[in-house]
This record gives structure tokens, C-alpha cells and sequence, in this order.
């Protein structure tokens, strides 16, 4: 199923079809379909049970491919292969990494059924920089937290670069999507969690210092505005992570990898 393509407006590539700007971001959140970019969010992909569509290389990435999948190289998915300037012009830019898959979406688990089988999750509110949710996934994978819970403005977690930022980890991830907001934190109280609100505020809790319950959601805003005041007031607890008077604040990913680290820790 190894297939030359010479011309970039070939309906075959229809999947990978302009892939880069905040139009096309907001236009494949309702597909039914992600792209995957590079080898090893391609292994996760393969890894994660997604039904592969589709492949998008270079020449040069075939001998590859043949090597490391051959299941796949052999298989009834079609592998097509283009020039440089031919996959750049189908999809909108330079791919540096000369490879894409398509893959079926699998459909997402709804609130109540994210929270009734897990224990730890990651709540995100306003967040729509696609690397920055990319980082969390995978922190998230990598430190224990069972599932993620985005807001109705947060960016599409299928997005190709955060798929790529998280190395393929957010395929593996449970990942729900609240319809109501903030009313969703009442949910997962009703199922028992303690909602802890990240916020660099002086009157919040060190997290370091704080019992860690049974079933804890933590929350996490934007950069800039952080959280709003409709999650703050119906947080259980607010609580910052201690650092250098002189530093503003943390990167949002890099504080999420930070909380959950801390909330993970053995007792």
C-alpha cells in the first residue's frame, strides 16, 4: 500500500490538509480524525489502540518505517509518500520530521465516568496553547494522574502539537471534556474529589505542607489570567507552590509537573 503522490491538492492526502494556524486548529477539533507527527507519537499512537487511517513520509523515511513497523508497512493502510515540497504544500509547512499519521479518534469518556475510575485528575480551565496542554499530558502520564478534565474553551487535545509535546501521552490519557462550567467541579465533588485551585496568591495553602486526600482534582489556569473566580470559589482548597520571591511565576506545565509530583509523593 506504498503509494507516490506528486501533487499536493491530491484528495488521498484530504487528512492531512492544512495542519498549521489557529483556523485549522478550531476547524479539526470536530473531526473525527488526529494527526500524529514524528516517530515516537506514531509508536504511542500504534501503542494506544487508535486505528491508523493513514501515512504521510518522505522517501528517506520508508527504509525506516520497513524497520521499525513493519506490521504496518505490510498492512492494508495506505503509505503515501511525497517530496518535500509536495508534503509541505499539502499540508501548509515544512514537516522537519518527514512523517505523519492519521488516526481515528476514539470516542472520549464522559465526566461521570472518568471520575468514578480514577483517583487523580487534571482539571484545565482557559488553556489554548496546544504545547503547554501537551506538557501536561504527559507529566500527567508520567506522575500518576489518572485522566484529564478540559473546560469548554480549553484547545483540542488532539491537536498535532500536542500530540507531539506530549510525546504521544495524550493518546493514553483519559481525557474528558466538560460541557458545563464551572459547574463540572461540582460533579467531581459529588464523586468525592477535593478540588485543589493552583494559584500563586499569598493567602493560598504550600502545597507541600498540605494533606493530600484520597481523591484530589487540581486545577489549573491560563498563563496571565489564571484561574476565574467562579473555580476559586468552588474550590475546596487554594494552594501555590513555594518559589523565589524574585520569580513571578511558573510555567503552567512546569507547575502542573510540579503538583503532581508533590500530591504523588509516598507518604
Amino acid at each position: 500500500m506504498i503509494v507516490t503522490i506528486d501533487d499536493p491538492a491530491d484528495p488521498r492526502l484530504a487528512d492531512f490538509r492544512l495542519l498549521h494556524g489557529a483556523a485549522a486548529l478550531r476547524t479539526r477539533a470536530d473531526d473525527a480524525h488526529f494527526v500524529a507527527e514524528g516517530w515516537v507519537a506514531i509508536a504511542r499512537t500504534l501503542d494506544s489502540g487508535h486505528a491508523v487511517r493513514s501515512l504521510l513520509l518522505l522517501p528517506a523515511r520508508v527504509a525506516r518505517l520497513r524497520q521499525e513497523f513493519p506490521d504496518v508497512a505490510d498492512s492494508e493502510v495506505p503509505v503515501y509518500v511525497a517530496e518535500r515540497e509536495v508534503l509541505e504544500g499539502s499540508v501548509g509547512f515544512d514537516v522537519h520530521r518527514g512523517v505523519l499519521a492519521a488516526a481515528e479518534r476514539k470516542p472520549p469518556p464522559t465526566i461521570d465516568d472518568l471520575a468514578s475510575a480514577a483517583t487523580r485528575l487534571a482539571v484545565l480551565e482557559g488553556l489554548n496553547d496546544a504545547e503547554n496542554v501537551g506538557v501536561i499530558a504527559r507529566a500527567a502520564r508520567a506522575l500518576g494522574v489518572h485522566g484529564m478534565v478540559l473546560d469548554p474553551t480549553c484547545t483540542d487535545p488532539y491537536a498535532r502539537r500536542t500530540v507531539r509535546v506530549s510525546m504521544g501521552e495524550v493518546l493514553h490519557l483519559p481525557v474528558a471534556r466538560a460541557s458545563e462550567w464551572p459547574g463540572t467541579l461540582d460533579r467531581l465533588a459529588q464523586h468525592g474529589f477535593e478540588i485543589w485551585a493552583l494559584t500563586p496568591g499569598a493567602g493560598a495553602s504550600d502545597i507541600w505542607s498540605t494533606r493530600v486526600p484520597n481523591r484530589l482534582a487540581l486545577v489549573f489556569g491560563a498563563e496571565g489570567p489564571g484561574l476565574s473566580d467562579a473555580v476559586m470559589e468552588r474550590a475546596t482548597r487554594l494552594v501555590r507552590i513555594p518559589i523565589a520571591e524574585d520569580v513571578d511565576s511558573l510555567n503552567v506545565g512546569h507547575a502542573a509537573a510540579v503538583a503532581f509530583a508533590v500530591t504523588g509523593r509516598p507518604e
